[in-house]
């Protein structure tokens, strides 16, 4: 092969490199242009105006649930125990059925914060004690309060993540309890 044709070569692998690259950081750019709209209140879909997830479909983002009561209300708990689990929580999910929760295990006492980093939707938070005893209760919690955080002033073991208004329809207070169940 001659060297012209070898620049040649190498020059088009350069372009090539160079217009993917292009191209991943646009879309890169783009997607999180939507996101920033998105946690601006800029881009609203209301909810009503959502099809209703399918089966399938929630089971796809909360795969392993296991039943849950809270106070009296019975519920799929998709279980964050450990660390990477409980970092990323509920952020970037897409939904929260209203009948599916995510239920942290610190498996320590703590004042164990929550943020809503990345989150899509409002939610309740509950903090619960190892006995399952709701010790404090943050409601419709919205996810333009990021970066704050949120944590119970008195030590807790579990905290579960609700949609926003399971709380108050659900008549969860403080002292209601939370157990696995069969």
């Amino acid at each position: 092969m001659k060297i012209a044709e070898r620049i040649v070569m190498v020059l088009l692998v350069l372009v090539l490199i160079g217009a993917g690259s292009w191209i991943y950081f646009a879309v890169q750019f783009e997607q999180q242009e939507v996101r920033d709209a998105v946690a601006r209140g800029e881009f609203e879909v209301p909810l009503e105006d959502l099809p209703e997830p399918t089966i399938e479909e929630w089971q796809r983002v909360y795969p392993n649930t296991v039943p849950l009561q809270i106070g009296s209300a019975t519920v799929k708990a998709s279980v964050a125990d450990s660390l990477p689990e409980r970092i990323r929580g509920l952020s970037d999910t897409p939904f929260l059925p209203e009948d599916v929760v995510k239920l942290f295990v610190f498996n320590a006492l703590g004042n164990h914060s929550i943020w809503m980093k990345d989150m899509n939707y409002s939610i309740d938070i509950l903090w619960a004690t190892k006995e399952g005893e709701i010790v404090h209760i943050e409601e419709n919690i919205s996810p333009e309060t990021y970066p704050a955080s949120f944590e119970s002033p008195t030590p807790a073991w579990y905290v579960v993540e609700a949609n926003a208004g399971f709380v108050k329809v659900n008549g969860i207070v403080v002292g209601s309890t939370i157990s696995l169940t069969n």
